[in-house]
This record gives C-alpha cells, structure tokens and sequence, in this order.
C-alpha cells in the first residue's frame, strides 16, 4: 500500500506527511521514518512496506517533496520538537519507534537525544553523529557543502541526479525523486553543519540499530563504526555490497533485519 498524503502544520512549519496504517494493530507501536536530505517520501514507499502491521509516518522536510519553503533556517532540535510534536499529535501519550536515513538519521540522534522516553526504539541507517567526520568522495563533499551549488535549481537537480547515482539508485528510484528546492536543501545542510549529538550518546539508553553499507561513497561504513563506539549498547549491522541508496533502492536486502529489530528480535547475522 502507498503512502496516502496530507499536509499538516507543526510549530510553524507546514510539511506533507506520508501516512500509513490501515492495516495496523490499534496496539501497534507507530513509526516514524525520516528521509535523505532533500528526498521526498515516495523514496521511502518500499522501504516502508517491511512494516505493515504498524502506523507509519514519513514527512518531508522543509522545501523537499512538496512540503514548502521554510520561512527561516532551522535548527536540528527545533526539527526534533517539530517531529516529537507530530507523533503526539498523531498519537497522544503514545512512544513510538523512529527509523533515520542519511540526514534523517541525524535527526532521529536528537530525537532520542531530546525526548528520551518518546522513542522506544531507534534504528539509525547509513547516518552520522554530526561533521567533522569525513565523506569518502572528496567532490561528493564538495558539492555537498558548497552554498553556490543551491542556487541555480537546475544545477541543483542534476546534481541530486549525479548523487543518486553514485549512491546506487535504481532506475525506479530515480522515477520517484522529486528535486528538492534550493532553499529546502540550503536549510538541512546548514542545520547539520552546526549539530552534533555524539556528547549524548553514550545516555541513550533504548534500544538502537545501527546500520550501513561497506560500500557507501557518501556515509562511509566508519560512521556507523564510530557511532557504535558512542552507544556502547548499539546493535551494529553491516551490507556487504551496496552503495548508500540500497536500503532505498534494494530494500528487501535491508528490510527484514530493520522489521526483527522493530518488532524486538534480536540479531541474526549480516548479509
């Protein structure tokens, strides 16, 4: 089942929400799922289906999909409230699970980090614990970091085009993206250029998954190495092959490991 869409305003933000969850459990834990920086929600839609007996939402960001432009740079905790502030709206005095892609995955950090006692479980895929640590493909980094590459929209959409690529997109993938806007992208970059949550870290005390792709250009392996050595009680687990989209583009090769850990099963084996 695809995403069904809405668009909802949270502290000041308007953003459109992917929604999930006609076939849950009324008991279910809900999930939120949280993007790439500047993807919209239908890059998550298969992804999403390993998860059907739960409620998920999906929002995009600011200026990604067709969530509109922020009014004013935010920061990753004003998004993390924005995102806690949505899942109690949703679901009143309920926790929830949260799972974070990429730059998603940074923000699921402050989420945890912020409301502790809201996210029952947290699994982190092919994400950081904030800069200085580095990208592997110095030009990705450049092009990543570089304002000027935000201006022109259509500089921005083939770059975004050169970056699925090179992080394994596959051709439906590439379909479904919808070129975020200038201002979108301006403002996740900047937000996680500032931020870092490895000082809180070692407090997490829910369960957390940590997972990445050996062969990730963009988010190399040593992100999720080195965040393993911040959550001392992390469960690590490591795609052999694959760039950094797989869990996007391939997610049957992902997706099981990401369901048993959600639902409370414990490790198995890599793959």
């Amino acid at each position: 089942m695809p995403f069904t869409f809405r668009k909802s305003t949270i502290e000041g933000l308007t953003l459109r929400i992917g929604y999930k969850g006609s076939d849950s459990s009324p008991d279910a834990v809900p999930l939120l799922m949280l993007n790439g920086i500047g993807f919209n929600a239908e890059l998550m839609d298969d992804l999403s289906r390993a998860f059907p007996g739960r409620p998920v939402l999906c929002p995009e960001m600011p200026g990604s999909g067709k969530s509109p432009d922020p009014v004013l740079p935010y920061t990753m905790q004003r998004m993390a409230r924005c995102m806690v502030s949505l899942m109690e709206r949703e679901f009143p005095g309920r926790p929830f699970a949260a799972l974070g892609f990429s730059w998603g995955g940074a923000l699921a950090q402050q989420i945890a980090v912020s409301a502790p006692r809201k996210v029952e479980r947290l699994a982190l895929v092919a994400t950081t614990s904030g800069l200085p640590l580095p990208i592997a493909n110095p030009e990705v980094l450049r092009r990543i970091l570089d304002p000027t590459e935000y201006i022109d929209p259509s500089l921005l959409a083939e770059n975004f085009r050169a970056l699925l690529h090179e992080g394994g997109a596959s051709a439906g993938l590439m379909r479904r993206f919808k070129t975020p806007t200038p201002a979108g992208v301006g403002c996740q970059v900047a937000a996680l250029a500032s931020w870092s949550a490895a000082p809180m870290l070692p407090f997490l005390r829910m369960p957390v998954l940590l997972a990445g792709m050996a062969e990730d250009a963009i988010v190399p392996i040593a992100h999720q190495r080195a965040l393993a050595c911040l959550i001392p009680q992390a469960e690590t687990f490591e795609v052999r092959t694959g760039g950094h989209l797989l869990p996007l583009a391939v997610p049957d090769r992902i997706a099981p490991r990401l369901a048993e850990f959600l639902d409370g099963k414990e490790a198995l084996v890599n793959c």
